[in-house]
């Protein structure tokens, strides 16, 4: 007879609070052969992130070559980075930093070791499907791209973040198959679509929120195949026109009124409790065409899954605490980037190509089976601290392993206890918490971040002298000159000094808006914040003598109207 479970709750080691687990996650912990966890699925999230530097570009020197390459990693860290097409060459190889494994010390202390001597992609790309885009972060098939990150099949488009077929495109988050939009969050298939969020298949739409086949519309929410609407006002052509020659885009003032405005009518609106479609028994936020799954965000595609985030590539199977990609992948567990075609990884960062039975490994894209404790192994197999074993010798070794650090755990710097089941300790990445995905999405200042163990880099924001001050900037794109092209200019809220690229400034001209007063990455952390957090909340629908609930990421002392799916689609029209 099958092992019957109860419901169980845990403290989390991490931030003290209580989490739990259920009949089902353990069956799935079981069908892995993994322990159950100690940290929250929270604080799991944010550990596996902060592994990840996606956005903060530097010019380092390949240790192989010696020439200049765009990499993630500054010269200040003491590790060999070798550039794209140097990491990817056949005349070395990994396995030759390989070690033998030493049980007198615990195993993610000599994880560290190797993670400091084997060499590490300069930056995360397919660097062979890339023409004029050496600046693309996890992206592959662009042209004349720049500052991109999870952005593929673009061309001409600057500072987005999963943004897939489109072109023209400037400081958008998730959209798809667009062009010319601008400081949008979730568009798909749009074209010239100004500072809004949820729209598909719109034209020519600004200073809106969740429209759908709309064309000519300005400050709107919740319309379905609208035309000349202002403020969800029905206006005549002639008429529309005027209302929307009251304001001009292109100022700076002008643009800051309107989202003043944007941002009160917003809440007038009802909310639907989540945003997705296609989908069958699931819970979270921007979920499409998923089943059976569970406390997920901004994925595609998902089967039987729970705790996941980022799989925009179909198909995710049976896993769980997945952060990025997805693509024919099941049994994924606890990992930071993982997929196309792979099966029971574990505990890694960076695992994909049809790979099977992968633990505690990173940077593992090419065919590989049967690693634990590898890093950038190519076509390899039976590994351990990249060291080669017989079939034989590698399953006789990993039981023996695992009980070890079971009974040798690493603890880090403040007492947090890992053993055989957590992931990589946060410590023990090569970049500072301010540097990484998780503080996009969790934001701690140094402080707070400094007590949780976590680390922090210094931005030297005096390494370019500032030429322009913000309130130095023309109000109005059409008396900018190309000499803007020269300075460098002064964050207005950071400090930080940024350079206004030629792509940049002719999507903004094209789009009649003006230039921007802060840094591309503090743009890119406010247009994140306007998205609901990765937290689930039970509430009940708020529309008069409704009695559904639901569980949503719109938090309960947060102003807006939330509506369930039914009281939802009565509201839109």
């Amino acid at each position: 007879m099958d092992k019957e479970y109860k419901k169980l709750v845990l403290g989390c080691q991490n931030c003290k609070k209580d989490f739990i687990i259920e009949p089902e996650d353990f069956l799935f912990y079981e069908r892995i052969q993994v322990p159950a966890p100690t940290f929250c699925p929270e604080c799991r999230i944010i550990r596996r992130m902060s592994f990840l530097n996606d956005r903060n570009f530097h010019i380092r020197k390949c240790d192989k070559t010696e020439e200049n390459c765009v990499s993630l990693f500054s010269e200040e860290v003491e590790v060999p980075v070798y550039s794209p097409k140097a990491w990817w060459a056949d005349n070395w190889d990994a396995i030759d930093y390989g070690k033998d494994y030493d049980f007198t010390k615990p195993f993610f202390e000599q994880f560290k070791m190797l993670m400091r001597r084997v060499p590490q992609f300069s930056l995360q790309s397919q660097y062979t499907t890339l023409i004029n885009s050496d600046y693309t972060m996890m992206g592959t098939y662009n042209r004349n791209c720049f500052m991109v990150t999870n952005t593929e099949y673009c061309e001409d488009c600057t500072y987005t973040t999963y943004t897939s077929n489109s072109n023209n495109c400037l400081d958008t988050y998730m959209c798809d198959k667009s062009e010319f939009c601008f400081e949008c969050v979730n568009v798909r298939k749009c074209s010239r679509v100004i500072y809004s969020i949820d729209c598909e298949d719109c034209f020519n739409v600004s200073f809106s929120k969740n429209l759908k086949g709309c064309s000519n519309c300005f400050g709107c929410f919740n319309l379905r195949n609208k035309s000349y609407c202002f403020f969800n006002e029905e206006l005549s052509k002639e008429n529309y026109q005027n209302k929307i020659n009251e304001y001009n885009s292109g100022s700076e003032k002008d643009v800051l009124v309107l989202i003043n405005k944007y941002e009160k009518e917003n809440l007038k609106y009802p909310k639907k409790f989540m945003e997705g479609t296609k989908n069958m028994n699931i819970s979270g936020n921007y979920i499409y065409e998923s089943k059976n799954t569970l406390n997920c965000f901004e994925s595609l595609g998902l089967e039987d899954c729970k705790n996941c985030q980022f799989c925009f590539l179909k198909t995710t199977r049976d896993s769980y605490d997945m952060t990025q990609w997805g693509g024919n992948a099941r049994f994924v567990y606890d990992c930071m980037g993982a997929g196309d075609n792979e099966t029971m990884i574990k505990f890694s960062i960076d695992c994909w190509a049809q790979a099977s039975n992968i633990e505690y490994s990173y940077h593992i894209v090419s065919p590989n089976d049967d690693l634990f404790g590898c890093i950038g192994l190519k076509h390899k197999r039976y590994c351990i601290l990249n060291k080669q074993y017989t079939k034989e010798e590698y399953e006789e070794l990993i039981p023996k392993i695992k009980q070890h650090m079971n009974d040798m755990p690493y603890i880090d710097s403040i007492g947090r206890i890992y053993k055989y089941g957590e992931f990589f300790p946060s410590e023990l990445s090569f970049f500072g918490y301010n540097e990484t995905l998780a503080f996009s999405y969790f934001p701690l200042t140094e402080k707070q971040a400094r007590e949780k163990g976590l680390n922090w880099t210094e931005i030297k924001i005096n390494k370019h002298e500032i030429t322009k001050k913000y309130s130095e900037i023309p109000d109005n794109i059409k008396d900018v000159d190309d000499s803007i092209l020269n300075e460098i200019i002064e964050d207005k809220e950071t400090g930080r000094p940024y350079r206004i690229c030629e792509s940049e400034l002719r999507i903004l001209r094209q789009l009649n808006v003006p230039l921007p007063r802060i840094h591309p990455n503090e743009r890119h952390y406010k247009r994140v914040s306007k998205r609901n957090p990765m937290k689930l909340w039970h509430r009940s629908c708020m529309k008069e003598g409704c009695t559904n609930t639901f569980e949503t990421s719109y938090s309960p002392d947060h102003p807006e109207i939330v509506y369930c799916e039914k009281c939802y689609q009565q509201e839109v029209y």
